[in-house]
C-alpha cells in the first residue's frame, strides 16, 4: 500500500476543478481592476503552460524557473494543505503596493505577483503543484509548491 501511495503522489497534479478555481479566481480579481483596463483580456488554461508549470513544480525550487522563456510566472507554498483560493488572494493581495498612476511597485515593496495576475494583455494561464517534503530556498518541511505561468507576460 505505502508504494502505491508513492507512486500516487509523485503522479499528482492539478484537477479539473482545481484548474477551474484557479482560473475563475483570476477572472475575478482582473474583473475587480479599478479603474477597468481599457483591453483586459479573460483568462483561459493552456495545457503546455501547465505543462512547464507541472515540470518546474516537481523539482521543488522556491525560485523562479531560469528557462520559462517569455512566460510569466508566479510561486506559492503552503502546508499542510493547498488552498488555491488563497494563493491567487495572496498574490492579488499586492495591489495595496502598486502605483497605478507610474506603474510601478511603491518602493521596497512587492507588487509583481499582482501585476502578473491582471496584467490586461495576459490571457493564457497553467499551473501545476506538487507536494514537496523539502523546497530548496524555504526552511519548513512537507509543503506544497504551485506554480502559474502566465502568456504573455
Amino acid at each position: 500500500v505505502l508504494l502505491v501511495l508513492s507512486v500516487l503522489e509523485l503522479s499528482w497534479s492539478l484537477s479539473d476543478d482545481e484548474k477551474k478555481i484557479i482560473l475563475d479566481e483570476h477572472n475575478k480579481y482582473r474583473s475587480q481592476v479599478s479603474p477597468p483596463a481599457m483591453a483586459m483580456m479573460k483568462m483561459s488554461w493552456d495545457k503546455e503552460l501547465e505543462a512547464l508549470a507541472q515540470s518546474y513544480a516537481k523539482k521543488c525550487i522556491w525560485d523562479h524557473n531560469k528557462e520559462r522563456g517569455r512566460r510569466g510566472e508566479n510561486l506559492f507554498a503552503m502546508a499542510p494543505t493547498l488552498e488555491l483560493e488563497f494563493a491567487v488572494e495572496d498574490w492579488n493581495g499586492e495591489e495595496k503596493f502598486y502605483n497605478l498612476t507610474t506603474s510601478t511597485c511603491v518602493p521596497g515593496q512587492m507588487c509583481g505577483h499582482y501585476t502578473q495576475v491582471v496584467w490586461s494583455s495576459t490571457h493564457q494561464i497553467g499551473c501545476g503543484a506538487h507536494f514537496c517534503e523539502k523546497i530548496d530556498g524555504i526552511e519548513t518541511e512537507n509543503m506544497h509548491l504551485l506554480v502559474c505561468n502566465y502568456y504573455p507576460p
